[in-house]
């Protein structure tokens, strides 16, 4: 009973105090009730009853000088399970926590003396991290994880608190709200001081975060293209930047000895080669037609033209190729693959050779 009047006269006094203080800067003041899980030394009992762990329930009252460092008072009351033996053990906790607030972020960090008694007084030191959700002006949820250090017993504690708080009352010298930096975020709430003047704050008074929807380094209010490819390298409008590249594709067919007929197609080539042309509806081919080294120049030059006009009408005959896309031409025995007077070379150098070669615009990656 003791101990609860001196709880609660410790935290009204605090209130008091800091209600009326004429200071300059604002100080907001909170309270909070909590449930928490204790997980306490297993032998800290010992020899008699162990217990392990079990719950607690609380409230603390506390005070936030400035944007980084504030402090609280808190009270609980444990309930703790026996893992051998018969019966609970119920005792409570008081102390006070000095708090250092992460700029730009919920969080905070706590340290802090608590005595807590059980069946006999013991004196902690507690460590732990802490943050404040807020749900608005007003409420907000307190989630913390807490180590506690026994001087008495070196053993370790630890606890993780769910609790409620409210900001019932703020603090100032006259009445005054005090806005150093001028953006409309009052120095007590302004998680980002001395931002400059006229920049865009949220509600923590931090520069707002410009939206990048397809996240491309270009904020949306200048991205002339939205929605680009993740990996695709990006112009200061925020469109995907493209670089020229050539694709070709080639045929070639031979041909029987002193003819220019189509008796060695190979479907499979022909297909991709009119795939090509038909995908890239702009390109040309040239149809380039050769003779072997056997015969007169002037045989083999009129005899590579009909082999490359052959093909060439097999294309718009039977592939429904525009004829104003290909060309035939003969260069006859000027150009032989292999020069030696075989049968096997004079094979080769009976053939017909198409290219044609397309210039794509492919997306610059990252």
């Amino acid at each position: 009973m003791k101990t609860h009047t001196l709880a609660l006269a410790i935290s009204f006094a605090f209130i008091g105090a800091y209600a009326n203080a004429q200071e300059a800067n604002e100080k907001e003041i909170w309270g909070a009730i909590f449930a928490e899980h204790y997980s306490v030394y297993p032998e800290k009992f010992e020899p008699n009853t162990a217990y392990d762990s079990g719950l607690g329930w609380g409230a603390e009252i506390g005070m936030k000088l400035n944007p980084s460092w504030g402090f609280r008072f808190e009270f609980a009351k444990l309930d703790l399970d026996a893992e051998r033996g018969s019966g609970n053990i119920t005792g409570e906790r008081i102390g006070v926590d000095a708090l250092y607030f992460i700029e730009q972020s919920n969080y905070y960090i706590f340290a802090g003396l608590k005595n807590q008694r059980l069946d006999e007084s013991y004196r902690m030191a507690d460590l732990g991290l802490g943050a404040h959700w807020h749900i608005n002006d007003k409420w907000k949820v307190v989630t913390e994880l807490a180590g506690y250090y026994d001087f008495g017993q070196g053993n370790p504690e630890y606890s993780a608190k769910l609790g409620l708080a409210y900001s019932f009352g703020k603090t100032a010298s006259k009445g005054v709200t005090k806005d150093s930096d001028n953006d409309g975020v009052i120095d007590q709430r302004d998680l980002c001081p001395n931002t400059p003047y006229g920049t865009a704050v949220d509600v923590d008074g931090c520069t707002l975060k410009a939206m990048d929807s397809d996240n491309d380094g270009v904020v949306d209010g200048q991205d002339q293209c939205a929605n680009t490819p993740i990996n695709d390298k990006v112009d200061v409008k925020g469109c995907s930047v493209f670089t020229d590249e050539s694709l070709t594709m080639s045929l070639k067919i031979l041909f029987d000895n002193n003819s220019s007929l189509l008796t060695n197609i190979d479907v499979e080539s022909v297909d991709e080669f009119v795939a090509f042309m038909r995908r890239y509806g702009t390109t040309n081919a040239v149809i380039e037609g050769y003779a072997s080294a056997p015969g007169t120049d002037e045989y083999n030059m009129q005899l590579s033209v009909e082999r490359a006009k052959a093909v060439r009408q097999y294309l718009i005959d039977q592939h429904g190729i525009n004829g104003e896309r290909l060309e035939a031409v003969g260069y006859g025995e000027t150009k032989l693959l292999d020069k030696a007077n075989t049968r096997e070379a004079n094979k080769k150098n009976r053939r017909i050779e198409a290219h044609v070669t397309a210039t794509v615009k492919i997306a610059v990656t990252k």
